[in-house]
């Protein structure tokens, strides 16, 4: 397993954190359906293999994701980072989302609960809130880090001027530093480097990678013109999420599958490498064992500079992914209106 300093501190974590969007038994999202006897199985052969970071949220199966992860990771808790989220829609008061004093104090306690633990490592907003105030959610995670139920700050979803009003914000309170973002990246949305990474890189941010895979797009299992079948990801959810650009995003599939053959390896392996070597963290999800054992092979794979070359050079671009952060009209929206 390779590692990197995470943001400024003195902690590592793997390039391969696991991610627990997977973990719950409703499958609200049409994205869960592992229950508890294979995820405790998932989280050892995690472990076992270096990976010390695993990402939820408490939105994630309506808090089963939380549930199922703080069971099966108990056995290892001291040895890792977990990392979870708030901002989403908990119940239907009307002040059951968002990042409002009331809602964070609530979220944070739920949570806790749910993982069966009395820290999180990494607390992260997850996206936005058009209503909040920067000095009280600023001031409240404050808190949470001096009350000690939370160890790392951290954003998600967030936009570049977000971040640094956020963070100058911070700051100049002196309070805690936010050390990582966790953002949608991957060779079918580079879109966050024209102005997000290069902040990040400036104020030694660490970037969580997730859906680096696309949604399983860079599996290789899914083909121009046909219909995602049921029992994938895709089709089980009838669209594609994250969007990507259809005339440029299939051309650049076949190339991550030409790679692979070069390489000897797996589609996935090759697109999870490329993230890896760029120094950041890619966050992998699996259904099953096989899955998880195809991503975790993932760090064996040593790209040469052509193959990483040229997948940089055709990925490129300002159009790969036109910003569906603020807002697309579509089937895309919809994953995310449980949010709001």
């Amino acid at each position: 397993m390779k590692y990197v300093r995470y943001g400024r501190t003195a902690a590592f974590v793997s390039s391969l954190a696991m991610g627990a969007m997977t973990f719950g038994g409703s499958n609200l999202w049409k994205l869960s359906g592992v229950e508890l006897d294979t995820a405790e199985k998932m989280i050892k052969k995690c472990v076992d293999a270096g990976i010390n970071l695993f990402d939820t949220a408490d939105i994630y199966d309506a808090g089963d994701s939380e549930k199922i992860l703080g069971k099966a990771i108990s056995p290892y808790r001291e040895q890792v980072m977990i990392a979870t989220k708030m901002r989403g829609r908990m119940g239907q008061g009307i002040n059951q989302s968002g990042l409002s004093r009331h809602h964070m104090h609530i979220a944070l306690k739920d949570s806790l609960k749910r993982l069966e633990t009395s820290w999180v490592d990494i607390y992260q907003y997850h996206g936005w809130d058009s209503y909040s105030d920067f000095e009280e959610i600023l001031s409240t995670m404050e808190r949470f880090v001096q009350e000690g139920r939370v160890l790392y700050p951290a954003l998600s979803n967030f936009s570049a001027w977000q971040m640094a009003t956020l963070q100058s914000m911070a700051q100049e309170k002196g309070y805690s530093r936010y050390e990582s973002a966790q953002l949608n990246y991957s060779l079918l949305n580079r879109d966050i480097e024209h102005e997000i990474t290069p902040f990040l890189k400036y104020s030694n941010m660490t970037l969580l990678a997730w859906s680096p895979l696309h949604g399983g797009l860079l599996t290789g299992k899914y083909h121009k013109g046909e219909k995602p079948k049921e029992g994938y990801r895709m089709g089980d959810r009838g669209f594609f999420f994250p969007y990507f650009e259809e005339g440029r995003g299939w051309k650049i599939i076949e190339k991550v599958k030409k790679i692979a053959e070069e390489q000897g390896c797996k589609p996935s392996q090759v697109a999870l490498s490329w993230i890896v070597e760029k120094g950041h963290v890619a966050i992998i999800g699996a259904r099953s064992m096989e899955q998880l054992n195809e991503n975790l092979e993932s760090v064996d794979v040593n790209l040469k500079r052509s193959q990483r070359d040229s997948l940089d050079k055709m990925t490129s671009g300002r159009d790969m992914y036109p910003g569906w952060m603020i807002g697309r009209q579509g089937e895309d929206k919809k994953a995310f209106q449980i949010l709001e």
